[in-house]
């Protein structure tokens, strides 16, 4: 197997349109299980695995194969994750981490919530976990010394613990925030704003596109080597999936007829309860006037380099789960409880539904269940139909208490009530605008007008501030709007938008001070008048080639200590009437502008840059120019949740590290995972991912897609195996003689 490695390396350096076909045998054991099976996988010019089989389990068998092959470590290391054993390898810094995961249990909620798998997807899962260990086997040299046991419960945890990390477990703690009440130290460490997540997620109803087909848009916003995505083609009996794995998970997908996008925002699935307890015995409390001992787990951290350490969690049994611990002051207990906290494996389930989905009406069955994580959801069909649903299991609670902050817990009174049903949920079927947009913006701001009212809702589902929209959400609310005939081309060029939209306000701002108040630039030097002049014929595109954009984006940088002056407060949102424009609120446009001239001198040793000089995208040694850049206020908490002078993002939604020595910033978040579906016959998909297919240095697609987001381009998908022809850079033919496990 080194050997064919080696060549295949070489061939592809010296060919590398070359078709390679390698056939391949042996023998493996499933739980379970037996018979003989043959896969195909196709890599296709981007590496991208192509998975052809009879059945559907042997084609989860090349997935965890295809996957190891790529993402090894990544598999392997998540199970380190979710079983809370990272300071094994990697010391104290990450001891906070595990303390997390095992205080929210995933992994003892990944082995009970295997039973919850339908048997098909069982058995998909198994397979899956026997191609990994397959690849292991033919590749003893790729696996680490410490590689975890690989498990289908493990595996089912991971996709718990990787969504439950980015909602319940850090917004559940916030409602416990209090100034007398000093959250445990490990939560207060991971905890975020509320709305630092990013996605875009759109859908065009066919009377809006030229094909008449539907056109849907699926781009999350991330980290830009998050490993929740693994991009795949599934051909095998019934299920055709072409889209992003997180694992044997095909989350973020599409299938021949219908395409979902997921974004952030939620309703309201948790809740904080404080407990009066025990003064003499921490661990008991009345409830209900019975007293009521908690469970006590005990577990026990090998660290790295240090002393093992233990620790003993807490839970009370409120709503009917597992609520652990996570505050206490005084005789007095915090806890929060979550309404998935047991529900592990019905996420497995409706998205494996989902891509078995012959319409949006299907999924829509699909996600009645209540498995899916809090979300926006936004589908698509080749019938036409389009479809937006808030997801996530909610509580039905009793009024008469404040559910954004801790409630008493030692009584029934507060208790929840049920759960809403899908029907009583946020949704919107085929809107007479004949377009959908959620890109993280509040459920009433979804179209130009004639949206959905928040008063119509229960607050817990709605679970937002009314009119709140992000830039995103209003430049697609812009373009979608005034689609008609809209391309392939005009939906690429709406999902690499570099559009930064709060420019026209800024130099309105300016050009009616500097008309209005003569004398603020008067007295300033040529050079600042001639860079003001500049910025005054931005065109507000962020773009890569743009020196402007540079400037502007140092300008704005240079002005956002004004808006946390208390002078200046009334200014901290948009629209700015021309009263509001006084003289020395021009003033300091007029000295950020100096400001800003002199920092890019300061940087760049005067040399004229154009934004992507600067930008980068690329991993590795390798980088690219890119634009799309966000503009953010460290010290202004949730400014990009909103229109705000002070932050916003593009389409593209990227976020860079600091300036380096060199003079660049390299980009670490924005689009990562993005899927462009046309429901035409046949159909049309694209996909960009960022930086590339594999993780391996050493391969060609390591950073290879990097260039692509340079250029603002897709590469298709080759959705049919038609379309796939001409495009294969390799072949490998599985040949599986499998054995039942004993």
């Amino acid at each position: 197997m080194k050997v064919r490695d080696l060549l295949t390396k070489l061939l592809l350096i010296v060919l590398p349109s070359a078709f390679l076909t390698a056939c391949t045998s042996n023998a493996v054991n499933v739980p379970g299980i037996s018979g003989a099976a043959q896969l195909t996988i196709y890599r296709d010019d981007w590496g991208v695995p192509h998975i052809y089989a009879d059945q559907e389990a042997y084609g989860y068998f090349g997935l965890g194969y295809a996957q190891a092959e790529d993402q090894l470590i990544n598999l392997l290391g998540g199970v380190y994750w979710v079983e809370g054993r990272q300071a094994e390898l990697e010391g104290q810094a990450l001891l906070a981490s595990d303390i997390e995961q095992r205080r929210w249990r995933h992994a003892v909620e990944g082995r009970t919530g295997v039973q919850k798998l339908k048997p098909e997807l069982l058995k998909n899962y198994q397979h899956f976990v026997a191609g990994v260990k397959w690849y292991m086997d033919a590749h003893p040299e790729k696996v680490p010394a410490w590689a975890p046991k690989l498990s289908v419960e493990s595996l089912v945890a991971v996709n718990r613990g990787i969504l439950w990390s980015a909602y319940a477990s850090v917004l559940g703690p916030a409602e416990c925030a209090d100034p007398k009440v000093e959250l445990i130290s490990s939560i207060r460490s991971t905890n975020r704003e509320k709305f630092t997540g990013a996605s875009n997620g759109w859908v065009l109803g066919p009377v809006r596109t030229a094909t008449g087909a539907t056109l849907l848009l699926a781009d999350p916003h991330t980290g830009l080597q998050n490993p929740a995505y693994y991009e795949y083609h599934l051909d095998a009996g019934d299920l055709k999936s072409s889209g992003f794995a997180l694992g044997p998970m095909l989350w973020q997908a599409h299938n021949r007829h219908v395409s979902w996008a997921m974004t952030t925002g939620n309703p309201d699935m948790w809740d904080c309860y404080s407990v009066d307890v025990d003064p003499n015995d921490p661990n008991r409390y009345l409830y209900d006037g019975k007293w009521q001992r908690m469970l006590e787990v005990e577990e026990v951290f090998n660290v790295r380099g240090a002393e093992a350490e233990k620790r003993v969690f807490q839970y009370t049994m409120h709503n009917g789960v597992l609520s652990p611990v996570v505050a206490r002051s005084g005789d007095k207990a915090y806890v929060v409880s979550v309404s998935q906290m047991h529900d592990t494996g019905l996420l497995d389930n409706e998205i494996h539904a989902m891509n078995h989905a012959g319409s949006v009406h299907e999924l829509r069955t699909a996600l009645s269940t209540l498995g899916m994580f809090p979300q926006n959801i936004i589908a698509g069909d080749d019938s036409g139909n389009i479809y937006y649903l808030r997801a996530g299991k909610t509580p039905i609670r009793p009024s008469g208490y404040n559910w954004k902050r801790a409630v008493p817990g030692n009584h029934s009174t507060t208790a929840w009530r049920g759960y809403y049903a899908l029907e009583d949920m946020i949704e919107i079927m085929n809107p007479q605008q004949n377009y959908l947009q959620n890109n993280n913006v509040a459920p009433d701001v979804m179209f130009e007008s004639d949206n959905v009212r928040a008063s119509s809702y229960a607050k817990e589902l709605y679970n937002d501030q009314p009119g709140r929209i992000t830039t995103r959400g209003l430049r697609s609310i812009e373009v979608l709007s005034q689609a008609t005939q809209f391309t392939l081309e005009d939906s690429m060029q709406h999902a690499f938008d570099e559009k930064w939209i709060t420019v026209d306000y800024w130099l309105q701002a300016l050009r009616y001070g500097v008309r209005t108040y003569p004398g603020v630039l008067s007295d300033k030097s040529v050079g600042v008048q001639n860079f003001i002049e500049e910025l005054l014929g931005f065109d507000g595109y962020a773009r890569a080639e743009s020196s402007t954009a540079l400037k502007f984006y140092y300008w704005r940088e240079a002005l956002q200590p004004l808006f946390l002056e208390q002078r200046f407060e009334h200014l901290s949102l948009f629209p700015w009437p021309e009263a509001q424009l006084t003289a020395p609120f021009v003033a300091e446009l007029i000295l950020g502008a100096e400001r800003a001239m002199n920092n890019i001198s300061r940087d760049f040793s005067g040399s004229e840059k154009n934004l992507g000089d600067v930008f980068r995208i690329g991993r590795g040694s390798d980088s690219w120019p890119v634009g799309g850049e966000s503009i953010t206020a460290e010290e202004v908490p949730n400014c990009l949740a909103a229109l705000s002078p002070l932050c916003e993002r593009t389409m593209r939604a990227y976020a860079s590290t600091p300036l380096n020595e060199t003079g660049q910033r390299r980009a670490i978040r924005g689009s990562q995972a993005m899927r462009l579906v046309l429901f035409t016959d046949p159909i049309q998909s694209f996909s960009l991912h960022a930086h590339g297919q594999s993780d391996n240095p050493d391969s060609l697609h390591y950073g290879d897609q990097s260039r692509l987001a340079s250029e603002r381009r897709f590469k298709p998908t080759y959705f049919d195996r038609d379309a796939l022809e001409g495009h294969i850079e390799s072949t490998l033919v599985i040949n599986i003689d499998i054995h039942t496990a004993q």
